[in-house]
């Protein structure tokens, strides 16, 4: 191969006797020129200079972009200054390539930062929001009314069928396993006073808890996190708005008063669907509701309405808050969907727990 014109960069391959593949390079070098292709040949390759002007970073790119897949390369042939900035490359590479590893006790530390400075977001969003509620009773906070109103059909009304048949199956379900172990004492009337109970105390309330997640928590999470992607809560900020008050306190209200309608909805429901099993089988309708009606007592409505006010509200502020502090991405839309129903189920499920604590302490 002949040389190139002087003044621009050139490269050329010359295959020895012993398999080393020597490489000249030589001219001016500059990124603003069409530089050599040219491929390195072989697994034994030298570089060394002929008539080589002044080079700038492309170079040194060059060399190391085709010379990183080399098995043995030697630079020996080059300008000092050339080598270093060839192995300055190398190493950069390396850096970036090889993952970061952390031992047992940096990774612990790093999950306990993470989860800390997680925790802390969502209690000052709690903060907020409570601080929201108490401006909205004093009439100071800013609060979108429309969006109150469409959660309410969205929440409350566009719910009713899923709630209906849920409810519907989860006291058919329990009337079927009270009846088998009932039916073997002979108290196969009482499988009325256990679907109502169960509705009405735990059942009604935390079935809807759980839809509420499912549907209400992730919808409220992709659309505060939409929000934040396009910036529009950044735009409430500029406007001296306050976006929990704005966005949040509407929607949480709604879901907290809708809940718990949803949630008596369910609980006639699933008596009504224990009722279909238990009258085709051994009981009358009359002594069926004869039995409901004697087990369902207020303080066991009181219990079951708690509980659902309760749930209401979990579900919906996992869904603000996990929306309120999703990334700026199509993946954190996304994500912050998924993680408001865990978040809102997980924190159902515990306070349930703890309810049922309290409730026993007291007697209720």
């Amino acid at each position: 191969m002949s040389q190139a014109p002087s003044g621009l960069p050139f490269a050329r391959t010359e295959i020895q006797a012993d398999g080393l593949a020597v490489v000249t390079v030589g001219g001016v070098w500059s990124a603003d020129v069409a530089l050599p292709d040219l491929a390195f040949k072989g697994d034994r390759v030298k570089v060394v200079a002929e008539d080589l002007g002044t080079f700038d970073s492309s170079l040194p790119s060059w060399l190391f972009a085709r010379g990183r897949h080399v098995r043995q390369l030697d630079l020996s042939g080059l300008p000092a200054r050339l080598q270093s900035l060839v192995t300055m490359a190398e190493k950069a590479s390396e850096t970036a390539e090889k993952p970061e590893e952390f031992g047992l006790l940096e990774r612990f530390g790093t999950w306990g930062v993470d989860s800390g400075s997680s925790w802390a977001r969502a209690f000052e969003h709690v903060g907020q929001t409570a601080l929201g509620f108490l401006r909205m009773v004093t009439g100071k906070a800013k609060v979108n009314w429309s969006d109150f109103t469409l959660q309410l059909q969205t929440a409350g009304v566009d719910a009713l069928p899923i709630v209906a048949l849920l409810g519907f199956l989860t006291g058919l379900i329990m009337a079927y396993v009270g009846l088998i172990q009932l039916r073997q004492v002979g108290a196969t009337v009482y499988v009325a006073n256990l679907v109502s109970l169960a509705m009405t105390r735990e059942m009604g309330a935390l079935m809807t808890g759980v839809i509420a997640c499912g549907r209400t928590s992730t919808a409220f999470a992709s659309q505060l996190g939409s929000m934040n992607v396009s910036q529009e809560t950044d735009a409430l900020r500029a406007l001296g708005i306050s976006p929990v008050e704005y966005l949040a306190l509407p929607r949480i209200l709604a879901v907290t008063l809708m809940v718990p309608l949803l949630a008596v909805f369910a609980t006639f429901i699933g008596v009504f669907g224990g009722m279909v099993v238990a009258c085709a089988g051994d009981l009358s309708v009359e002594q069926y509701l004869t039995q409901a009606v004697r087990a369902i007592t207020f303080k066991s409505f009181l219990v079951g309405f708690i509980k659902s006010v309760a749930f209401g509200f979990i579900a919906a502020w996992a869904g603000c808050y996990r929306g309120a502090v999703a990334k700026r991405s199509a993946l954190g839309v996304g994500e912050a969907a998924t993680s408001a129903a865990v978040l809102g189920i997980t924190f159902i499920v515990v306070s349930d727990a703890l309810f049922a604590v309290i409730f026993n302490l007291f007697n209720l």
